[in-house]
């Protein structure tokens, strides 16, 4: 009896609804780390295909595995373990984790993430560009297998269309405007003076929101000191070199944080001395993880920090201005998945389909043109060997095994139906 082997998808998550930010900045995988897990999960475990996703609010990995129909649960135990161990996790994972198996269910929450649905604030778009580059790296480094890939690809085009036709994305809204939001009401000063420390996508959001609203007393440091001078004279804004941004911390009054950094810029006795002086207060925003600002540096006086998870009130605020959209958007990502429902599910059946083709072709054609050849007459094999014969052989060929291909998906529920699919493969699959 031959045994019904597929191919597989599941979803690992850890993020910001289920897991705090120290958990997620314990778990936060850059590039040089993503090889290095690959190559791991596809030693011990087994994998087919991988893409990770690893932003300030999210952890994810995407994977495809062949695999006994039943046995998922202990696939995905087994990447979790090694993830515990790759990141030296000793106490469990799993109550901080979000778990998926099946095309529909880990499409679904990708299609949702493509469109801003998963996000802190409904329809921020910076998850589109987190989405292309987690793609991009994946398919450069040979990671995706074809279901993933065509799922992300999918996925971008559900976000595309719902963003041309809902309202789910439009106004300013992201987690660098709620940050920025949160100085415009904290923030009792006229002018109040800005350091921003980095140039990431959500660094230069925060600092054109600043400068949308009218704020113009703002230095920008990054480590490339050329990018900070580039970026500041497109906007009529002041760099300073990035050695020198602990010391500006002594006299402005906002100070936004958003690098790459794997370790804190700055300590707590440090930022101490800097404020010892200066009887300004000094909110800082940090919106990097992991965090550049460590959290006992609130307990300085004058100094209010606010990092990511602070934000959520100001998240949830967004959340309810764009709810009346969400329904919306919802129906639209249910027609999405149904279409690519289908063709996953079809891919189960490609196996038998060929196999049933091949061997229609065998005894249509072949066997007929063997038969015609031994038995005829010189002048009636001639005719046969002409290409209308030929050409009337083939339509033959086709009309049949379209129309046993159309019974069996018919029958199958189109591949959905894995009982089926494996009464199925067993009839027709070669051995």
């Amino acid at each position: 009896m031959q045994l019904l082997i597929l191919i597989l998808v599941g979803l690992i998550s850890l993020n910001y609804k289920v897991a705090p930010i120290e958990l997620r900045e314990r778990f936060y995988l850059d590039d040089a780390q993503k090889i290095v897990f690959h190559n791991l999960l596809k030693k011990k475990v087994g994998v087919e295909g991988l893409m990770l996703i690893s932003t300030c609010n999210r952890t994810e990995i995407y994977f495809e595995f062949e695999n006994h129909i039943g046995k998922e649960n202990k696939f995905i135990h087994s990447i979790v373990k090694e993830l515990s161990e790759f990141r030296n996790f000793k106490d469990s994972l799993s109550p901080y984790l979000i778990k998926q198996t099946g095309s529909y269910n880990v499409s679904r929450h990708l299609f949702r993430l493509a469109c801003g649905l998963e996000s802190m604030i409904i329809g921020e778009f910076q998850i589109v560009e987190q989405l292309k580059e987690a793609y991009d790296f994946s398919y450069k480094h040979r990671m995706l297998g074809p279901i993933l890939n065509r799922m992300v690809q999918k996925s971008l085009e559900t976000g595309k269309f719902i963003r041309t036709n809902t309202q789910i994305d439009k106004g300013a809204v992201s987690v660098s405007y709620a940050a920025v939001e949160k100085v415009h009401k904290s923030v009792e000063i006229l002018e109040p003076e800005f350091l921003c420390v980095g140039l990431g996508e959500t660094s230069k959001l925060s600092i054109k929101h600043l400068h949308q609203k009218d704020y113009s007393n703002i230095k920008i440091a990054n480590r490339t000191d050329s990018k900070s001078v580039d970026f500041a004279k497109s906007l009529g804004l002041t760099a300073i070199e990035f050695k020198l941004f602990k010391k500006e911390l002594a006299n402005v009054d906002v100070a936004i944080f958003s690098t790459s950094s794997k370790d804190p810029l700055i300590s707590k006795s440090e930022l101490t001395k800097i404020r010892k002086e200066s009887k300004k207060e000094l909110l800082i925003i940090d919106l990097s993880v992991p965090r550049n600002i460590p959290n006992d540096c609130s307990d300085i006086k004058n100094v209010k920090l606010i990092n990511v998870d602070d934000l959520k009130d100001a998240v949830n605020h967004n959340y309810k201005k764009r709810r009346s959209q969400i329904v919306k958007a919802e129906k639209f990502i249910e027609d999405f998945l149904s279409d690519f429902d289908d063709w996953t599910n079809s891919r189960q059946l490609r196996p038998s389909i060929l196999s049933i083709k091949k061997q229609i072709k065998n005894i249509v054609i072949e066997e007929t043109i063997e038969n015609v050849n031994s038995s005829s007459s010189e002048m009636d094999a001639n005719l046969f060997d002409s290409d209308g014969f030929n050409k009337r052989l083939d339509k033959v060929y086709e009309k049949f095994s379209d129309n046993l291909v159309r019974k069996i998906r018919q029958a199958s529920n189109n591949g959905k139906d894995e009982k089926a699919i494996s009464i199925i493969n067993q009839i027709f699959l070669d051995d």
